[in-house]
């Protein structure tokens, strides 16, 4: 059975969700991880939900490239003000993403976002990328 095919549940051990093992009957749910039963997500408690939704969001993060520092971890790569990086993301010159869901607000700034900027002020004294040499 592939993993599209098997339920995902919480698991209360490993304090995440994991697509049931593959051994696992279709009616139960085992975590492949530590073997104990897993919990429908339909039955998760609101913190619970809570840290699905944002274990989710840090993988989609992940997955899309866009992993990095905080703000104030991209203000000391990029040895500028704060204010700076808000104003390089409203351009697009740096990608951020943003989590605000449930009380909780983390923003990322992409390391490779970072690294183009930076390589960009180095050879051509500004933040973009204008194309020339």
């Amino acid at each position: 059975m592939s993993e599209i095919e098997r339920e995902r549940g919480w698991c209360n051990n490993c304090g995440r969700a994991e697509y049931s093992h593959e051994s696992a009957p279709p009616d139960v749910l085992i975590c492949p991880g530590c073997g104990e039963e897993m919990k429908s997500l339909d039955a998760l408690t609101r913190e619970e939900s809570s840290t699905l939704a944002f274990q989710d969001w840090m993988e989609q993060v992940h997955v899309s490239g866009k992993m990095g520092p905080s703000p104030g971890g991209a203000v000391a790569k990029l040895k500028c003000d704060r204010s700076m990086i808000d104003k390089l993301a409203d351009r697009g010159i740096l990608e951020k993403s943003v989590y605000d869901r449930d009380g909780h607000y983390v923003v990322i700034i992409s390391s490779r976002s970072i690294a183009k900027a930076k390589e960009n002020k180095e050879k051509r004294k500004k933040w973009t990328d204008s194309g020339e040499d």
